[in-house]
């Protein structure tokens, strides 16, 4: 049987990917940073925080994975990302702990495949849609560190001849979403009746590149099992969405009759992912809607 290691596997990503890799006959083993309740069934879990490079041979030794999926890192929102005062200690955390797992990789000689989970991040704000052929460059904490923990990758697979992509993920949301985020919060304020919250973020215009968090884990199991040598492939719908839809459509479930607007100076669009070469080399598919990932993060309220 074939195995799968997981980093960061309790987050949204990691728990939807861990049943993903179960259904196709994995043997999946999974690296977390501390003890958690909700855990999923048959997955061997090992606490690993990716500090120390002498743990983390010693599990690739005993585990001996076929495929790494590298999905841990230290993410805020938004609002934190741009007021954070401990820049320069999250990169430097995040790609320490990056370049740990990849130096052990190769001090073990371990012939895995490794996929690192990249972020929209990595690309400067544009009303232009990009594409694996744009330049990189971010004015945010968290986009160097994947920008600069991508080119060590790619140096070390050139370098050291290691079997590596790095998929660059857009925005995308589910069931298992951190609550902290966006849609998350608007469900939240909705079964609160936090009108104020709703309207703060509808005067926003909040758009962008939003998908269902299936359809991207979809894809980074299909780019983890392909044949095809890739080094970057962006995951992504490919269009554009308003969080204004969620709203309008949470004002109509609940059947209240909020009195909104948004603001004509907050009509800047974000920036579009180019799911074009994915749909190509994996046959990449986008199925699900935000709306469909609202609409499952309702559940849990009722």
């Amino acid at each position: 049987m074939k195995k799968v290691l997981i980093t960061g596997a309790l987050g949204q990503d990691g728990i939807i990917l861990s049943g993903i890799f179960q259904k196709k006959k994995f043997e999946v083993h999974a690296l977390i940073e501390k003890k958690r309740k909700k855990r999923i069934p048959k997955v061997k879990y090992n606490f690993n925080n990716l500090t120390s490079q002498k743990k983390i041979r010693n599990d690739l030794k005993r585990i001996k994975p076929n495929i790494i999926i590298h999905l841990a890192s230290k993410n805020e929102t938004y609002e934190k990302r741009k007021n954070d005062k401990n820049y320069t200690v999250n990169y430097l955390k995040n790609l320490k702990c990056t370049s740990n797992l990849l130096n052990s990789i190769i001090k073990v000689n371990l012939k895995t495949k490794l996929i690192f989970a990249g972020s929209s991040l990595m690309f400067k704000d544009t009303n232009k849609k990009v594409s694996e052929k744009t330049v990189l460059k971010s004015n945010d904490f968290y986009g160097n560190y994947k920008i600069d923990a991508h080119k060590i990758i790619m140096r070390m697979k050139k370098e050291k001849k290691i079997d590596a992509s790095t998929a660059i993920l857009f925005n995308h949301d589910s069931e298992f979403r951190n609550k902290k985020f966006l849609l998350p919060r608007l469900v939240k304020s909705f079964v609160n009746k936090d009108f104020k919250f709703i309207k703060d973020i509808y005067k926003l215009n909040v758009n962008g590149d939003f998908s269902h968090a299936e359809d991207i884990c979809n894809g980074i199991y299909k780019l983890s099992v392909t044949k095809k040598k890739i080094d970057m492939l962006i995951l992504s719908s490919g269009k554009r969405f308003y969080i204004n839809n969620i709203i309008n459509y949470l004002e109509k479930y609940f059947q209240y009759n909020i009195k909104k607007k948004y603001s004509v100076k907050n009509l800047n669009h974000r920036i579009i992912g180019s799911n074009k070469l994915a749909k190509k080399l994996i046959n990449y598919k986008s199925i699900k809607s935000p709306i469909n990932a609202c609409k499952e993060i309702l559940k849990n309220y009722l």
